[in-house]
């Protein structure tokens, strides 16, 4: 009893619901607590480029639907391959074609932002030039100064020496004359130092000028520096977003070349199981009509056998038909003689029929006389 109660059981339990992807049927999962709308396909298997068991039974399905299920010429399975195959080729050229553009883009812009560094380490040493320069030139502008000032406190000695000379005129004729003498060296000193003065200052005022002009330049450069450095900051935020986005384009690409060589793959599987199929029904059809030929050879015998049949009744029925005309004239030729004899002796009567049915038939009955 409790056998027949477990058999019960198993008959009566429903049997478990299974994927409805036709190289999955891996059994799904039951509906939540809440009930709700059955799976039909895997909710969370996944197969090679990303496909779902529902995404798969409908290119699946696409395809059976487009090639159809049974009968399909194995010229239609390679066509459909071969577009497949050029569809895929189709897709893959373009984005192959991006991606060396945007290689060449990548390239393109390492050589500009090579050449901006170039620039830029010009420029920089350029300004450091520059400072050198003015830094020469500053110096030289203080020692012109400081050989100013000495020619100053020189005069200012010999004005005092001049003062000094003049206060003493009183002292002695003596010392006038020597003051007269070193004045005239003061004069002369004055003059040659006021020269000299006069030339260390227009060498500081030109030197002046060239610091002037050496920071003019030393702001341009730096300015052009400051651009080069912006436009090196740009070429290399463009190249930094362009390494991005090639990336970006490579993973797609890769994407991409996964989810069509999955689905070529597929395709292929799915081609050679309808040719399989196909084989077989060539296979099938042979012998079916191996087997007709055979029957209808049997056939043929049979009818010829028949016809043969046929015939032999044909000419029984046609000597059948012969006798019974006989017999019919024999028997028209005795009623007739039959009728003519009605008041004749039995004797000639006799004589008659007999000589009819003895003979071949057609012998005329005899008048009365």
């Amino acid at each position: 009893m409790v056998e027949k109660a477990s058999a019960v059981a198993e008959e009566s339990a429903p049997e478990q619901a299974r994927c409805g992807f036709r190289k999955c049927r891996e059994p799904l999962p039951p509906p939540g607590p809440r009930g709700g709308r059955p799976y039909e396909f895997c909710p969370d298997r996944t197969w090679p480029g990303g496909k779902s068991c529902k995404q798969l039974a409908a290119a699946e399905q696409a395809l059976r639907e487009a090639l159809g299920d049974e009968g399909v010429p194995s010229a239609a399975l390679a066509d459909a391959g071969q577009a497949f195959d050029q569809a895929a080729a189709a897709l893959t050229d373009p984005l192959r074609t991006l991606s060396n553009a945007l290689d060449a883009v990548t390239a393109h812009l390492r050589d500009e932002i090579a050449a901006a560094v170039g620039q830029a380490d010009a420029a920089q040493e350029a300004a450091a030039e520059a400072d050198r320069q003015r830094d020469a030139a500053l110096a030289r502008a203080a020692e012109a100064e400081a050989a100013a000032e000495e020619a100053k406190e020189a005069a200012r000695t010999a004005q005092q020496a001049e003062l000094l000379a003049k206060a003493t005129t009183d002292e002695a004729i003596e010392a006038r004359a020597a003051a007269q003498l070193a004045q005239a060296k003061a004069e002369t000193a004055t003059a040659v130092i006021t020269e000299h003065a006069q030339e260390a200052a227009e060498e500081a005022a030109t030197q002046r000028n060239r610091a002037d002009q050496l920071a003019a330049t030393l702001s341009n450069l730096n300015e052009q520096l400051a651009t080069r450095t912006a436009e090196r900051d740009a070429a290399r935020d463009a190249l930094s977003a362009s390494d991005e986005q090639r990336k970006t384009w490579e993973r797609l690409v890769d994407t991409q070349k996964a989810e069509l060589t999955a689905e070529l793959d597929a395709a292929r599987v799915q081609l050679r199981a309808l040719d399989a199929r196909h084989q077989e029904a060539i296979a099938e059809r042979t012998a079916l009509e191996t087997a007709s030929r055979a029957r209808v050879a049997d056939v043929q015998a049979e009818l010829t056998a028949v016809r043969g049949q046929l015939t032999a009744a044909q000419e029984q029925v046609a000597r059948t038909q012969e006798s019974s005309e006989q017999a019919a004239g024999t028997l028209a030729l005795i009623r007739q003689r039959a009728l003519a004899a009605t008041e004749e002796p039995s004797t000639p009567l006799r004589h008659d029929l007999l000589e009819i049915l003895l003979g071949d038939g057609v012998a005329a009955p005899k008048k009365p006389e």
